[in-house]
């Protein structure tokens, strides 16, 4: 082995995953250098000057740029608290707080203490910090803080993604991750901060959530001659549209040449956590706060706003913008309590009677159609689709069960999924699937089948319908 040529050995390190390169690199010296450079092509970015250093560093190295391929940016942000006080009060997570204090009010026997008692290490440790122990953090948060701040304010760094980028002319993927969209917190950035006690989480700014982040990753890619060939993000705020015509120009040009794209639109208004939530107790929510202590409050003005400012074409341009798309994936959120509303977005406004010429795998989450611009959707992509998914999909003309019809006609396809709640609004129609994230239910897999492998039209039988129903869900009386 020792015999073979470094143009060799990084063949090999170019199938290994970055686990098996640093261990190749253990070998020799010799192996170390040749491996070095294959240790560098998935760069992970987050929101702190030194991450943003570390970025240029690579990018200004000649031996290590061109191996870049992907860049991961976890842009979550710290929370904001005004005092010392406010600080110390959420040493422990609010989502882990509210989570025990809805078990404890749904089961206060079992669930709840099982929950207590599974985080009960962390609020130990949250109350076993000496004055000076938390002083010294709360310093080290506030100094933080205004990083982040001087951050915000010099553009999001847009100038040294802008910069380096161009010097990574093999970068062909990016994810923006924020509220955790894409998992985490990683250990990078739990261990960036700390030494405040505090794990970012979520944007922390009145701006719009990840309008500003994606903005100058993509800026950066046109301005670069950049060819993206995958893009996902999320989560973004639907105002991400509203753009000036020389930016908006700049958009279609960073994603013309994309193969996949992932994007997930906030339609709920943000409030600073700190309003919104208040403690009595280290392990409990008071008042109306239970309800409350999200990042968001929904607005049922906001998905109005969205689908109306939709119309006016700019989802369509830009999707459209990617001609060479083989992979869609377009979701919005919703207030779930408010169908009437209407979702935030309708396929029309989405995709039209546009083509994509390779699409094979499309996901659609949240949005309003009819019947007729569902089938015509199928039947323009009736000979490249493979992978289909519908997840709360409202009909706002037409039935579910002749759509599956014309679907099931329509379309050869290897693999579909049925989720969340698929309504028809004239009909009155109210089917509910198994969420996104869930098992199947029984009659999330008759559908399936059906559009698989055709057979029995589901859902026409209405004396058959308990009979797909999961037990669960009757148990629940969602049906009666």
């Amino acid at each position: 082995m020792d015999q073979l040529s470094a143009e060799l050995i990084s063949i090999v390190c170019s199938f290994l995953n970055l686990r098996d390169v640093g261990h190749l690199r253990c070998a020799s010296r010799f192996y170390a250098n040749v491996g070095r450079p294959f240790m560098f092509r998935h760069l992970h970015l987050i929101f702190t000057p030194d991450s943003f250093e570390r970025l240029h560093a690579i990018s200004s190295d000649p031996t290590l740029a061109p191996y870049v391929t992907s860049l991961y940016y976890e842009a979550d942000t710290l929370p904001i608290y005004r005092s010392f006080r406010n600080w110390e009060r959420h040493l422990v997570e609010p989502a882990i707080l509210s989570e025990m204090e809805s078990m404890k009010l749904r089961d206060p026997d079992s669930s709840g203490e099982r929950v207590l008692r599974a985080y009960q290490p962390k609020l130990t440790k949250s109350t076993k910090r000496s004055r000076l122990q938390l002083l010294t953090a709360y310093e080290k948060y506030v100094n933080y803080l205004e990083q982040q701040e001087a951050m915000r304010e010099d553009d999001y760094y847009a100038g040294k993604i802008a910069d380096a980028m161009f010097h990574l002319p093999n970068l062909s993927e990016i994810v923006l991750s924020l509220d955790r969209w894409a998992g985490g917190p990683s250990k990078a950035i739990e261990n960036a901060y700390s030494d405040s006690h505090v794990i970012p989480y979520g944007h922390n700014s009145w701006r719009p959530i990840g309008v500003p982040q994606m903005l100058s990753l993509l800026q950066g890619s046109a301005r670069t001659e950049m060819k993206l060939k995958s893009l996902c993000g999320g989560i973004l705020d639907w105002r991400f549209f509203m753009q000036s015509d020389a930016v908006w120009e700049e958009l279609h040009k960073a994603v013309q040449g994309l193969q996949e794209l992932k994007l997930e639109f906030l339609t709920s208004m943000r409030e600073p956590l700190e309003f919104l939530t208040s403690f009595e107790e280290p392990w409990g929510l008071t008042g109306k706060s239970k309800d409350t202590y999200h990042h968001y409050y929904y607005s049922t003005e906001e998905e109005i706003d969205c689908a109306e400012y939709l119309t006016n074409g700019r989802l369509l341009e830009f999707l459209a913008a990617a001609p060479n798309l083989r992979l869609l994936d377009l979701r919005f959120d919703r207030n779930d309590a408010d169908w009437l509303s209407g979702s935030p977005a309708e396929l029309r406004d989405a995709v039209g009677k546009h083509r994509w010429e390779f699409l094979a795998d499309v996901t659609l989450s949240v949005l309003d159609s009819r019947a007729e611009d569902l089938v015509d959707f199928c039947e323009i992509h009736a000979t490249t689709l493979q992978r289909l998914v519908l997840n709360n999909i409202q009909l706002l003309q037409g039935s579910w069960p002749s759509t599956f019809q014309e679907m099931r006609r329509l379309l050869h396809l290897k693999q579909v999924r049925i989720c969340g709640n698929l309504r028809a609004y004239d009909l009155d129609e109210d089917w509910l699937f198994a969420a996104m994230e869930s098992s199947e239910t029984t009659m999330s897999g008759v559908v399936q089948e059906y559009l698989l492998q055709g057979g029995d039209g589901p859902l026409l039988d209405l004396s058959n319908f308990e009979s797909l129903i999961d037990p669960v869900l009757i148990t629940m009386d969602i049906y009666r």
